[in-house]
């Protein structure tokens, strides 16, 4: 009876573990076809909203921030900055940035998922071990 019990548990703890590495191998291919969709974003980057005042009038430009210099300085391209002028709202160099950062927010939080979901991969196999 023991050994009935033995086998049904390893055939569980095995259909857990290919269920994960089936979603596993899905998320990936999420993210691979939002790859496809476009350019991602740089990781770590955000979009910033700042103002300007000009003669009695207050003016909102946004613009492409990153946590290290990354960007080529427009009258240097041989330096570096952290930040990306992307202009008005509504701007083509505004939007493309903001579909840029989608797709990064996107992969980033499909590979938290995957991370997570390794963990609870070896999770299986480590806590079957010490049953």
């Amino acid at each position: 009876m023991s050994s009935h019990s033995e086998l049904k548990n390893s055939q569980d703890v095995h259909l857990r573990a290919k269920q994960i590495k089936s979603l596993i191998r899905s998320l990936k291919q999420k993210i691979k076809k939002i790859e496809r969709e476009g350019e991602v974003a740089p990781a770590n980057c955000h979009i910033i909203r700042y103002q300007v005042n000009g003669k009695g009038t207050i003016y909102w430009y946004y613009k492409l921030q990153a946590a290290e210099s990354i960007f080529p300085m427009a009258t240097n391209n041989e330096k570096k900055t952290k930040y990306k002028y992307l202009g008005r709202a509504g701007s083509s160099a505004h939007i493309d940035a903001v579909e840029k950062l989608t797709r990064r927010n996107l992969i980033d939080e499909l590979e938290r998922v995957i991370q997570s979901l390794t963990e609870s991969y070896l999770d299986i196999y480590i806590g079957t071990e010490t049953e």
